[in-house]
């Protein structure tokens, strides 16, 4: 999701002059929900910043306050800063958990709450589910997967808190086999409160999403989870997502037992399933330990446990990766073979192809990885990618300064530049003398240039960034550039 002018935080800015805004994740219609960096502890978290579209909004005269667009609405807006604020307080002593993404902290600034959550390196579930084809997944090994999850579950439930929302995409897969429950601190008693029946549609996936989810006189709770859990399961175990919750009342039978589908499955457990499915939460289970409960049968404790999942070796998208790293090794050990017998042409064909794929990266990176790619060019390459000034003050200045254009993908010098164009793109890479580098963007707009100090400090390049347009820097600010 990108950065929306007047309602999102700006890349770069800090909270509590500690938390960087690094991206913007998405928005739920409650909360807008951040990659951020712990300057403090030079790690990675996710922000959540309470921000209900509904009945806020910036305030114009402080950057990033949020003000009630109503009056009215006042109470409503402290009421769910007073739920956001409970729930990560009960989260935060039961920490840690090993079945979700934890609560660290949570500050009010900004006239709003913000909740700062550990970062997880994976795959949300929805992604795998979608890579997987439809394939099921066996059913005790999925219990099993979800052990950690629904043990933690538990106790967030004890401690009078619900998740709400649980459903494939709030669930992530990590690297290291483990299913973590995301998303939390949203303040989803207010869900059926009707200023919020259109904008927080992305919170109430109806295949997942009981029907008190969407009835003002509905009240949320254990149960609501049990439902997300179970609408979850039978997704990953027959492959098919369940119906919207409206279709199912409107026709019972428009939802398949599990044990219809050819899966290894037993009527007592098909049924706990579908107990905990019901669409009226008075007639379905309600508490996590009653649903896993169900899936118990007698005397199979003697079996041997069920096999673990690996969903890492599965093709999903970290082996995606993997292969097509592989891939490129080998067809780069093959080209390097056939360079061997290639004529010249071939190997300023194999430096135009380099050439190429360093800016197309330049482009691609974030602000760190800018830094790095430039600390990275060797001093040999210096000259063949941009211009290296040690060698052109040596040479008495007769050297010809090269730009990057964008168009052709080739070095061409001051005098090949079009500038009468209306969509001309330059890039100049200039290698200083004391470890600088100095990146330039010649755009229609204007020029932005990046003085950048390549002797990294600690966590972080020191950046001096200009915008120059007809001639005069009209902006000039100095950074602190973090992963």
């Amino acid at each position: 999701m990108g950065q929306i002018k007047g309602r999102t935080i700006p890349v770069r800015e800090k909270l509590q002059e500690r938390y960087q805004i690094k991206e913007i994740l998405g928005d739920n219609g409650f909360s807008i929900i951040y990659k951020g960096y712990d300057t403090f502890r030079s790690k990675k978290v996710i922000i959540k910043e309470l921000f209900p579209g509904k009945i806020v909004r910036r305030d114009q005269s402080e950057r990033y306050k949020a003000e009630c667009i109503r009056l009215s609405d006042e109470a409503v807006f402290e009421s769910m800063k007073e739920q956001v604020i409970r729930e990560a307080k009960a989260l935060i002593k039961l920490y840690p958990l090993e079945g979700i993404a934890n609560v660290i902290t949570f500050f009010e600034e900004n006239q709003t709450v913000y909740t700062v959550f550990e970062y997880l390196e994976g795959v949300t579930l929805d992604i795998f589910l979608e890579g997987k084809k439809n394939s099921k997944l066996p059913l005790d090994s999925l219990l099993n997967f979800f052990g950690p999850l629904t043990d933690s579950l538990k106790k967030i439930h004890e401690a009078g808190c619900i998740h709400g929302k649980i459903r494939p995409d709030q669930i992530m897969v990590t690297r290291k086999n483990g299913a973590k429950l995301i998303g939390f601190c949203d303040p989803m008693k207010m869900a059926v409160n009707p200023l919020f029946v259109e904008e927080i549609i992305p919170l109430r996936n109806s295949r997942y999403a009981p029907v008190e989810l969407f009835m003002e006189e509905g009240k949320p709770g254990a149960g609501t989870d049990v439902y997300g859990l179970a609408a979850t399961i039978y997704h990953c175990i027959t492959g098919t997502m369940p119906p919207h919750f409206y279709d199912r009342i409107q026709n019972t039978e428009t939802m398949k037992s599990p044990e219809e589908f050819d899966i290894p499955i037993k009527k007592q457990q098909s049924g706990a399933l579908m107990e905990g499915l019901a669409s009226h939460d008075f007639e379905r289970t309600q508490t996590i330990e009653a649903f896993l409960e169900g899936f118990r049968v007698e005397g199979e404790e003697e079996k041997e446990p069920p096999k673990p999942l690996h969903l890492f070796k599965d093709p999903f998208i970290f082996i995606r990766r993997e292969k097509g790293l592989k891939i490129r090794w080998i067809l780069a050990a093959a080209a390097l073979i056939v360079l061997i017998c290639l004529t010249p042409s071939g190997i300023k064909r194999l430096k135009e192809h380099r050439l190429d794929s360093f800016y197309e990266e330049l482009q691609a990176s974030t602000d760190f990885e800018k830094c790095m790619l430039l600390r990275g060019v060797s001093e040999k390459e210096r000259e063949k990618l941009g211009n290296d000034y040690n060698v052109l003050e040596e040479a008495g200045g007769d050297n010809i300064i090269k730009y990057y254009d964008c168009n052709r993908k080739a070095l061409i010098t001051k005098a090949e530049m079009d500038t009468a164009q209306k969509y001309y793109r330059y890039i100049s890479v200039d290698f200083r003398k004391g470890k600088t580098a100095i990146l330039t963007y010649y755009e229609p707009e204007g020029i932005t240039e990046w003085n950048i100090d390549l002797l990294k400090t600690e966590a972080y390049f020191n950046v001096e960034k200009s915008v120059i347009k007809n001639g005069q820097v009209t902006e000039r600010e100095t950074l602190q550039v973090l992963p």
